[in-house]
């Protein structure tokens, strides 16, 4: 008979859930590690016949699926994913003569915006020459490297770009169907697999700085489906598939 080992690899997909309906499969990229707990509540019964206690019976109260893993693919819905938070596209606009208050020699100000153009910086009417500042025009800072004759307050004027911004700790509710496609590099079998419902857990670290590639750890838990109670075969949080491989005739 020969031995069945198990050595899996394969691709992670997320489906997000409105009203009830699964949407299309959005892949995650590269995961280099993701697993599965079961967990349950068990209640046991003691005997009292013996004087050993010992227990002889035990009921399944309650089970759970959980699971966890890494990413590594950070695009906007992955990033999303991760701090459980919400996209949004910031269009671009024109800021005009917004005060900047007294400046001093020295300081960086953040202005309203990234990706910045046609930037001018006035103090009173009078335009200030390029020389007396530093922009940073992709991360929309300014640095004052004189103020010498310059009238209090500043202003500034300014075009930013259009960007994304990706909010933290502010969607908790979104479920999503999660599908594997895999493949048994020990026996060249295909393993699917399927959780219906499941909602990721808002808690993870984020890590700003990196020596190597940025390795984002997410985790979770499957719901129920009891709409899937009538076939057995289904399984209410999901099941796995062995997809024999094909002999060719």
């Amino acid at each position: 008979m020969a031995n069945k080992y198990i050595s899996l690899q394969g691709r992670f997909y997320l489906a997000e859930i409105t009203n009830g309906v699964a949407g299309a499969l959005r892949a995650l990229g590269n995961v280099p590690e993701f697993e599965l707990e079961i967990g349950a509540d068990i209640v046991e019964h003691k005997e009292s016949m013996t004087g050993q206690r010992t227990t002889d019976f035990t009921m399944v109260n309650a089970t759970s699926v959980n699971f966890s893993g890494q990413l590594e693919e950070i695009d906007a819905e992955n990033l999303k994913y991760i701090l459980s938070g919400m996209n949004h596209e910031i269009a671009t606009k024109t800021v005009t003569d917004a005060s900047l208050g007294t400046v001093a020699v020295g300081q960086e100000i953040k202005l309203d915006g990234y990706n910045l153009t046609t930037a001018t910086f006035k103090a009173g009417a009078e335009t200030i020459d390029v020389s007396k500042y530093t922009l940073d025009a992709k991360f929309g800072t300014v640095t004052f490297n004189d103020v010498t004759g310059l009238t209090q307050p500043v202003s500034a004027t300014y075009t930013t770009g259009a960007v994304t911004n990706t909010t933290f700790a502010s969607d908790f509710n979104t479920e999503y169907k999660l599908f594997f496609k895999g493949v048994n590099t020990a026996s060249g079998d295909s393993v699917a697999c399927t959780l219906w419902r499941t909602k990721k857990s808002p808690e993870t670290t984020f890590p700003l700085i990196h020596e190597e590639l940025g390795q984002y750890s997410i985790s979770g838990q499957a719901l129920a489906d009891i709409t899937k109670q009538s076939d057995a075969s289904l399984g209410l949080y999901g099941h796995i598939v062995t997809i024999p491989a094909v002999v060719a005739p």
